[in-house]
């Protein structure tokens, strides 16, 4: 029984953290938001067209869905390392704390946001 408590607590625990609610947008991570993502991604986040025939559309950020199923981490691992041949990787084009504001201006599209 000892051990069943323990695996719930760590489970809740990991739902926790990956339910973490990001701060709001600042207007630097709109204007970041803007300058490096919206050109593919939409300025509301809607996501566009496929940068090549057959290719993968830009992320709906506005989709409710993927932004649960997504840890900011992730996100942010997904802003360095690109993703497949539909988003290129911008390595260390940010910095942490500007990771941490496009992650915010990204959770900020989310359709049931509260």
């Amino acid at each position: 029984m000892r051990a069943e408590v323990f695996a719930a607590a760590v489970l809740f625990a990991l739902a926790a953290i990956g339910c973490k609610k990001s701060e709001p947008p600042t207007a630097g991570a709109r204007e970041l938001f803007t300058n490096a993502c919206a050109r593919c991604h939409g300025a509301d986040g809607s996501g566009g067209v496929p940068a090549f025939e057959g290719g993968p559309a830009p992320r709906d950020f506005r989709d409710h869905d993927f932004q649960r199923a997504r840890t900011d981490e992730q996100l942010k691992m997904t802003i360095r390392n690109g993703k497949g041949s539909g988003m290129p990787p911008f390595g260390a084009s940010f910095t942490d704390a500007e990771l941490a504001a496009l992650v915010a201006q990204i959770r900020s599209f989310d359709s049931e946001r509260k």
